[in-house]
This record gives C-alpha cells, structure tokens and sequence, in this order.
C-alpha cells in the first residue's frame, strides 16, 4: 500500500508547531485517503496523547523518535524500513529545543538536538526518500539575524556556495571549543549574540541544509529547504505573551510542502512564503533583536 501513498514524518510532532502540520496534513483532502502521516515523539505516552487529540485517524502513527540519540535514530529508521517498505516522501525536521541554560554543557545539547541531531536523521532517512521527495529543516529566523554579528571571515564560511557538510562540522566543532574556553569572540562570534546556544544553531542548520541539498539533490532527485515558522507561542519560548499562533508559523512548513519544486531555490531560506537572506542586512532589526532578546528568549530566573 505505501507504494501508492505518500509517507511523512513530522519530528516533535506531539505538541506545538510539528502537532499544527499534522493537523493540516490530515485537513488536505488527499491526505485523508492517501498519506501516512507518522508522528514523531521523543516520549511515547504524550505521542499517544497527541494522536488522541487529532482523533486517532488510522492513518497517523505513532514513530518514537529522540533527535538527540543516535540510538533512537537508527531505531525509528529501521522502523520505517520494517513497517514502511523503507519508503518515505516528506521528512520535517521540527523537533527542537532552546535552553535557557546558557552553561557549555547545555549548549552541547542544544547543538545535539538543533543541528546534529538532523544532520545524522537526515543522513538515514535520505537513502529513503522517494524520487522528488522533500526535506524540511525547520529554522529560525534568528540565524540571519546572529549572522549579522559574525566576522566577515566567518559570514563568508557559514554563506559560501562551495561549503560541504564536513567543513560545517568543522566550523560548529570550533564554536564548541572555543564556547567551552571562552574564546568566541577570537574566531569572530560577536559578545552581542544573544542566547547562543539556540541561535548560533539555528544558523548552522540554515548553513546545512544549503549543504545538504548540494549533497543530494542531483544522486536523488529530492529537495531539501529550510524555513522559519515564525516567533510562535510554544512550550519552546513559554507561550510568549503576543506571538503568532503554531498553526499560523505551520503555514510556512505548508508552503514548501506544497509549492511546485520550479517555484523554490533547493536549499534556500523561506518564511510565510517569501524566501528570506542567509544573512539579515537591517542594521536597526539586529540591534532591535538584541536589545530585547532577554523577552524574546525567557531567561532561566
């Protein structure tokens, strides 16, 4: 049967954003009948929770799934090979978390879920995908503006065409080094960039997925973009009081989803369906960002 129907994995899909793009999913009228909509969730019970919120439809399953453990990975892939025939279509990497712990050993795990997590998923799943099947790394808009404070050096490193995925390795392996040894501002991350573990991740995803789609666009014929939902009221930010709404920051998730492949950039940036910079150009928007970051970001009290 899944030879004829449409396979998508959502990550982090038992609350917030992931939750709003499986229900939107579920609203496309094909995808009553013809998608199999797996949800991811780190914890099984809220998983079973969120299915239960959707209706329990039988065409959503359940797929546990940590993006921080290697182990899980390689668990849920084998799932898919097993209960799938190893074929998936969409692939939506929502799945993220923002420490308000700024110590080393939480930034660690920030770049473990945001970016490593989905560079290894990504590496499993791919083989996966089916021909003209779409990968979506979801982002934030925070990576062009945290871009603006790096070195012109180290803009042209995360903003080259001919980066590669190990050279992004790299980069991200000396941020880690030199946040643990309180050297950032000697390889040219400004003392301004506010809550670095969530954002300077956030740039490194936008970063991989440009490489990543060089990586496999042509062996595989599939797309790959990332997007910025936009500041939406979540467990991630605590619900901040005036932010958009998860279904509303789905809606951009949707719109690579949907949009003929002639009408987007592989690898590029997008949000509310306009594609946006890899690096923000509005001096007065960055300053703006960082002076109010501390509302932005809720701080650990």
């Amino acid at each position: 049967m899944t030879e004829q129907k449409r396979v998508i994995l959502v990550t982090g899909a038992n609350k917030g954003i992931g939750f709003e793009v499986v229900k939107k999913f579920l609203d496309q009228s094909s995808s009553k009948n013809n998608d199999i909509i797996l949800l991811g969730s780190r914890d099984i019970k809220r998983g079973e929770d969120a299915i239960q919120r959707l209706g329990s439809p039988s065409n959503v399953h359940l797929l546990q799934l940590d993006t921080s453990s290697k182990e899980s990975i390689l668990a849920a892939t084998n799932e898919i090979r097993q209960k799938y025939n190893g074929h998936l279509d969409i692939l939506i990497n929502n799945a993220a978390i923002a420490p308000k712990d700024q110590s080393v050993e939480a930034t660690k795990s920030a770049f473990e879920t945001n970016y490593y997590g989905i560079k290894i998923l990504n590496e499993n799943l791919i083989p996966l995908i089916r021909k003209h099947g779409r990968v979506i790394n979801v982002a934030s808009g925070v990576g062009p503006l945290v871009s603006y404070l790096f070195s012109k050096e180290l803009q042209e490193k995360y903003t080259s065409p001919t980066l590669t995925t190990p050279e992004l390795d790299h980069i991200v392996q000396e941020f880690l080094s030199a946040y643990g040894s309180d050297n950032l501002e000697r390889i040219g991350y400004s003392s301004e960039i506010p809550f670095p573990s969530y954002t300077v991740s956030k740039a490194a995803l936008i970063a991989l997925t440009r490489c990543q789609a060089r990586q496999y666009c042509k062996d595989k014929n599939l797309f790959i973009y990332s997007v910025c939902p936009g500041f939406c009221a979540t467990d991630l930010n605590g619900n901040a009081a005036g932010a958009r709404s998860a279904a509303l920051g789905a809606d951009s998730i949707m719109y690579v989803i949907n949009t003929p492949t002639n009408e987007l950039e592989n690898g590029a940036f997008y949000q509310d369906g306009k594609q946006l910079p890899y690096i923000c150009d509005d001096e007065a928007k960055v300053k703006g960002f960082v002076e109010h970051s501390k509302t932005l970001f809720k701080e650990k009290q």
